[in-house]
């Protein structure tokens, strides 16, 4: 049990550290988008990732908004509800270690977070479902924040939400697979590691929040 004065936080990233983006083997999840409505992935990149996504994950513009008018230049009659569904449940591969990892640190007494680069909608859907199977206690999310994990200001702002001052931001242990976005955590005083396919980083992240084995 966490018993120190002040209480550890695990911060997780989503796709790529609590989510498989290749799905076990499935592939992207806008393979499931194709199957489905027949909406290629280079017409939705072009539409929409590469028109308004900044607008949407900075919290700028509602991906309602957004998705709709990509579908309509892409001339398709399929409805933004329909492709955020189908968006939302093909993407959502669970990767079991790391909700393993997630439920003995609650366990222990630490608070789990989700620290991600998140619209609103799909912050929502991801705090129902990972909720479900893990104690979390919040989700900061840049479409909140107003700026994404390569900004400092991220975790500047992540740390007020958490409540912490300058000399208790140690007391975070955060996970991230973009390398960068684990050196500006660092830079923000934040204990961070970088999950890298194939290495021991769980097992280093237990023993920065001393799990018991």
């Amino acid at each position: 049990m966490n018993t120190g004065a002040q209480m550890l936080t695990l911060a997780l990233d989503v796709d790529g550290v609590l989510l498989d983006p290749d799905r076990n083997g499935d592939g992207h999840w806008t393979n499931e988008l194709t199957a489905r409505f027949g909406i290629e992935r280079a017409q939705l990149r072009e539409a929409f990732f590469m028109n308004s996504w900044d607008d949407v994950i900075n919290g700028r513009r509602t991906v309602e908004d957004s998705l709709g008018e990509a579908l309509a230049r892409i001339g398709t009659t399929v409805d933004v509800e329909s492709v955020l569904s189908c968006w939302f449940d093909a993407d959502y591969a669970p990767i079991e270690e790391t909700f393993d990892l997630a439920r003995r640190a609650a366990g222990a007494g630490c608070r789990v977070v989700l620290a991600t680069n998140q619209e609103h909608r799909r912050a929502t859907y991801l705090h129902r479902r990972i909720g479900a199977a893990v104690p979390l206690e919040r989700v900061i999310c840049s479409a909140d924040v107003g700026c994404q994990k390569h900004d400092p200001r991220f975790f500047e702002t992540a740390s007020d939400h958490l409540g912490l001052s300058a000399d208790q931001r140690t007391s975070v242990v955060f996970v991230d697979d973009v390398m960068h976005n684990v050196d500006v955590a660092r830079s923000s005083g934040w204990r961070a590691v970088h999950a890298s396919a194939g290495q021991p980083w769980r097992q280093e992240v237990a023993d920065m929040l001393a799990l018991p084995r």
